[in-house]
């Protein structure tokens, strides 16, 4: 059955506001059943992942469409409002009456004759009602403005005050890049036909690129001597490892899917390599990645904080479970599972885990922490 990409992207946030499944995972099973065309991934990713991360705002511009100002909607009806205004307000190009048409078949399809009604009356006002959301620089002005939750906007602006709060939140918002290592070689070289589409970083002492041509991501993908990772990620262990004697024993503790880990292997090939995680799905994650790019070590199984204290390590790599801040952009959901309650408790994990880890090791040995996350509670607190 030839499904739109409009439709995928409703299903996907639908499943993702009952808490159901992720958008991405909605989307790559969709990905890998019907190989749509790149342009129509792209076009899904986008308003799907728009829509989830733009909740707050859409639901404000929602409520400004409507004659009271408020606005009660079932879920399956809200998914698609946001989805449909998220196209008409967010996103260059889009013609209004494709939104319209195909927005307002799916109400039908999936919601009922009436919200579809409601629907078209919505959407047909956006042409005369401009965008327009709170410019007051108050917590909640912001919060609805860059859509993030309150609590959020109160840690960043008090981490960075309010200017470079907002810059943050910009970029939480904006597209992601997709960068790629390449492991071997000191130049940035095609591989398995891999001619065309890697822009390369100059400004890292590595070879490293941006995929400028997505039609390409199949290759690379799909190929060893690239991984698709983050420029941080991979410039903070070039430069760990490249720092005083190499370490002959590392342990990744909270180890999948295993960037860092094959960073470690890449750049100090002489180390003996032990990783762990705490389920089982994890690992195997990390064992296609392992066996994908050649890369050996000694796995186990448990929570971080209960690792053995049988052996002693030169270097734990300790990437500890984190808010996910830093990485917003890609992670739609992840915004709305920021509280006070959830950041306590993440605290609470990660000071249990440093205190492991000391535990772990060698003499003179050192534990490289990193998170995802941008809140100094987090990282430098």
């Amino acid at each position: 059955m030839n499904v739109s990409p409009r439709e995928i992207a409703y299903l996907a946030v639908l499943g993702s506001l009952r808490e159901e499944s992720f958008v991405e995972d909605k989307i790559e099973t969709w990905r890998q059943s019907c190989q749509p065309a790149a342009r129509d991934l792209h076009f899904c990713q986008a308003i799907a992942y728009g829509a989830v991360q733009m909740a707050l705002a859409l639901d404000y511009l929602a409520e400004q469409l409507t004659a009271k100002h408020k606005l009660k909607l079932k879920l399956k009806e809200r998914a698609l409002l946001r989805l449909a205004l998220y196209q008409c307000y967010f996103m260059d190009r889009v013609p209004l009456f494709a939104i319209a048409n195909e927005s307002v078949a799916i109400a039908k399809r999936y919601c009922s004759q009436h919200f579809g009604q409601f629907l078209n009356a919505i959407l047909r006002k956006t042409a005369d009602v401009p965008l327009a959301l709170p410019r007051a620089q108050s917590i909640e002005g912001m919060s609805i403005r860059y859509s993030y939750p309150p609590y959020f906007v109160s840690e960043l602006v008090r981490d960075y005050g309010p200017e470079q709060a907002v810059s943050i939140m910009e970029v939480g918002n904006a597209p992601g890049r997709i960068m790629v290592r390449q492991r071997n070689g000191a130049e940035l070289m095609p591989a398995h036909g891999i001619v065309e589409g890697l822009k390369p970083l100059s400004y890292v002492s590595f070879p490293m690129a941006e995929v400028s041509d997505v039609s390409q991501l199949p290759l690379i993908a799909a190929s060893a001597d690239f991984y698709i990772q983050n420029i941080t990620p991979a410039a903070l262990m070039h430069r760990l490892c490249a720092q005083g004697t190499s370490p002959v024993k590392l342990l990744d503790l909270c180890a999948s899917p295993g960037g860092k880990l094959l960073a470690a292997h890449d750049f100090l090939p002489q180390a003996e390599l032990f990783a762990n995680d705490v389920s089982e799905e994890k690992l195997m994650r990390l064992r296609q990645n392992m066996q994908k790019y050649g890369m050996q070590a000694k796995l186990s199984c448990l929570p971080g904080e209960n690792y053995p204290q049988t052996a002693q390590f030169d270097v734990v790599i300790l990437d500890v479970p984190c808010s996910n801040t830093g990485v917003l952009h890609k992670r739609p959901e992840a915004r709305w599972r920021i509280s006070e309650e959830s950041l306590d408790a993440l605290e609470k994990t990660q000071l249990r885990l440093i205190e492991h880890a000391c535990q772990l090791l060698a003499p003179q040995g050192c534990i490289w922490y990193m998170t995802c996350s941008i809140l100094k509670r987090e990282n430098e607190l």
